[in-house]
């Protein structure tokens, strides 16, 4: 909340400060390019993660992504080092996501809302971690539907 208050609200409140001196209605877009911003970010934020019947869904609010099980290759919830340099992510209010690097992960992708409830997937892509709500319970889930996918 004090993130939006900063990227949004103090661009509006001096718009309005500069409007009221100078007269000037013009000074009202100012704030816009904030605004679009968080929208943007929101947005592409994950939002969520289900169990399909044969993949895992990244809800977000637009452009959903989902890995089939075939893909993933084994799950855990041991803790390790995340983050590190951002290659193209969006580190937000709303959550983190995108490929990162670090010397001891390497290359990874995190759909992050925070960093207590990780759960990491293997795939054939590299490192992907998640955090859903109830990480014990979707990583056991998990471990379950992918022992009868499709071999690999």
């Amino acid at each position: 909340m004090v993130g939006i208050g900063l990227g949004f609200g103090v661009p509006f409140v001096l718009s309005v400060a500069m409007i009221a001196t100078s007269g000037d209605l013009s000074l009202l877009i100012l704030p816009l390019p904030f605004l679009l911003g968080l929208w943007l970010i929101q947005g592409l934020a994950p939002a969520g993660f289900a169990l399909e019947a044969d993949r895992v869904r990244i809800e977000r609010r637009w452009l959903s992504r989902v890995i089939p099980y075939s893909f993933i290759r084994g799950v855990d919830r041991q803790s390790r080092a995340i983050g590190g340099l951002g290659a193209v992510g969006l580190n937000g209010l709303f959550g983190s996501q995108g490929p990162r690097w670090n010397p001891r992960t390497g290359w990874h992708y995190l759909a992050i809302t925070n960093t207590a409830d990780l759960v990491y997937l293997h795939t054939a892509g590299g490192l992907l971690v998640l955090s859903p709500s109830r990480p014990d319970e979707f990583a056991a889930r998990l471990r379950d539907r992918i022992a009868g996918s499709v071999p690999r």
